[in-house]
């Protein structure tokens, strides 16, 4: 017998991939755009927590941002199943409305994007949050940034003690 034709059955496989990082079947939803288009975004949604990057190279984030995003979740005690990532690179007509219609969320975190991107009616220094709408809009140096350099980290960690009371 060789090493190369090792056939498992199912339930093998199945304790085997107890944990995935993927669940095809509830991470990857669609959400309508004004009923002609649909938002593909990342992740569960369930504390109605969006955040949204510019990552035109990557169906949302690559694979060491992921890790990088996701380190950042747990030290907020979320999961991916928590938030929905938006990557906007698809969508480049998005407005605050259309984000707000279809996700209805609490908080929206901007990494490396500039408010009037999704055409917000305010300016925004990077690492305040800001009240709009029965939403917390808070704007963040993209992903790339944030992992190379302490001090923004710092400052981010900073503002996500006081949106999430750690």
């Amino acid at each position: 017998m060789s090493l190369d034709n090792i056939q498992l059955p199912g339930f093998v496989i199945q304790d085997l991939f107890q944990k995935t990082l993927v669940d095809l079947i509830s991470n990857e939803k669609k959400q309508s755009i004004s009923g002609t288009k649909e938002l593909n975004f990342f992740g569960g949604n369930k504390q109605h927590i969006i955040l949204l990057v510019n990552n035109p190279d990557a169906a949302f984030v690559t694979d060491q941002q992921l890790t990088f995003l996701s380190g950042i979740l747990t030290a907020c005690k979320l999961s991916l199943e928590d938030i929905g990532l938006l990557n906007i690179a698809s969508y480049p007509a998005i407005s605050y409305k259309t984000i707000s219609d279809t996700f209805n969320p609490r908080i929206v975190m901007m990494f490396g994007i500039l408010p009037d991107a999704i055409q917000l009616p305010f300016v925004m220094p990077k690492f305040q949050r800001q009240s709009y709408n029965n939403q917390v809009y808070l704007a963040i140096p993209s992903l790339n940034e944030l992992e190379n350099n302490k001090d923004l980290k710092r400052k981010l960690w900073i503002v996500l003690q006081q949106i999430f009371s750690l």
